[in-house]
């Protein structure tokens, strides 16, 4: 069959969500190696985190879905009448 960007990211992402979810799985034992138990997190803590992550991802995933979008804004901006370059916006 015929190979297109989206067919290769969208086979990437799934290859790379599914390796997190068997990472996850197999190295969430309760107790390492030596047997001692492991530190559990109060549940505030848990919730605080897991609010934070929500609201984290978000954004960052929307900055991201953007990011295409503003590079057309920066490449039409101009100072005085001139394109930016390195030379110019390092001055």
């Amino acid at each position: 069959g015929t190979s297109t960007p989206s067919k290769l990211f969208n086979t990437s992402l799934l290859g790379i969500a599914l390796s997190s979810v068997f990472f996850r799985i197999f190295t969430s034992d309760k107790n390492d190696p030596s047997g001692t138990p492991k530190k559990v997190k109060p549940a505030a803590i848990r919730a605080l985190q897991t609010r934070f992550l929500a609201v984290f991802w978000l954004l960052r995933c929307a900055d991201w879905l953007q990011g295409p979008y503003f590079y057309e804004v920066y490449a039409s901006k101009l100072f005085n009448g001139v394109p930016p370059s390195l030379s110019l916006i390092s001055q």
